[in-house]
């Protein structure tokens, strides 16, 4: 019988490579908000994965690109960061992307690598620079399924043997406060365009069960004051909306019926503010 593994992974590549919806495809379970804008993940985020011979622990990172603003290059930075303390990096490409260099930033990095081509059922994979830095290369697709089991095993045989290191029924190490925001975020991207929901944050206030509702309060902070009527819409129809369909989605992810009251309030240029990004849960 083998050994038992466990270790970190980092997941990384460039914004929207499918880095959160490969992590909620293996895991079963959505952890990660997604979207279809460009940098929807800001914080780390860990997934655990645990099998009979294995636990593998996933960290899901913001995309490695070359941003102007300071606070998308300190979230590139911290997703390097983290490939540097994990014991194999997992590198996103899409098929058919061209390889840049967000690509050869991560490619530099220490072995072990694994390069994930994504997408592969949508077309052809495109040159990769020098393969053979890479310990594996596996084609996959996380709406079909195609290559995740091969990748899992790919993985598995990289890590250091130990003991799992989480219950084997923990999906990640995040609170049920953070996951909240972060539902709300989500909606956010959906409803809103252009600079806003980059310059939003989510700051829960309150979070609490009375008789088997969940009450949860929570700001909405912006950057410049002229954001906060966009949010708020006209006759504050925007920010009602957005309340509806956060509500809806926190309800049926708990299972309890959640009472939720938004607030719209200025925290000037927070991105610029690392120690207040740090604060909310993005760096």
């Amino acid at each position: 019988m083998s050994a038992h593994r466990c270790g970190f992974v980092a997941l990384l590549g460039r914004p929207n490579a499918g880095k959160s919806q490969l992590l909620n495809t293996l895991l079963g379970e959505k952890i990660a908000i997604v979207s279809a804008k460009a940098q929807t993940t800001r914080g780390r985020m860990l997934g655990v994965l645990s099998r009979p011979d294995a636990q593998i622990l996933f960290h899901d990172t913001p995309g490695v690109h070359r941003g102007e603003r300071s606070f998308n290059q300190l979230m590139s930075e911290r997703a390097l960061e983290t490939a540097e303390g994990a014991d194999v990096r997992l590198l996103l490409f899409e098929s058919g992307a061209r390889w840049d260099i967000a690509e050869e930033r991560i490619a530099a990095l220490a072995p072990p690598l694994v390069l994930a081509r994504t997408k592969c059922d949508l077309g052809a994979p495109a040159p990769v620079g020098r393969p053979d830095r890479f310990a594996r290369i596996v084609e996959i697709s996380a709406l079909t399924g195609v290559g995740l089991e091969a990748l899992v095993e790919a993985l598995v045989s990289l890590l250091p043997e130990g003991p799992s290191l989480y219950p084997e029924d923990t999906l990640t190490d995040a609170n049920l406060r953070f996951l909240g925001a972060e539902q709300i975020r989500e909606v956010v991207y959906e409803l809103y365009r252009d600079e806003i929901p980059y310059a939003v944050a989510v700051e829960v206030e309150e979070w609490k069960e009375t008789d088997g509702d969940l009450r949860i309060r929570a700001n909405l902070l912006v950057e410049r004051e002229s954001q906060k009527g966009i949010i708020l819409g006209s006759g504050g129809s925007a920010l009602k909306a957005l309340g509806t369909e956060a509500r809806k989605r926190l309800s049926e992810r708990l299972g309890k019926r959640v009472h939720l009251a938004l607030w719209v309030k200025l925290d000037k240029n927070w991105t610029k503010r690392p120690k207040r990004a740090r604060e909310l849960g993005y760096l």
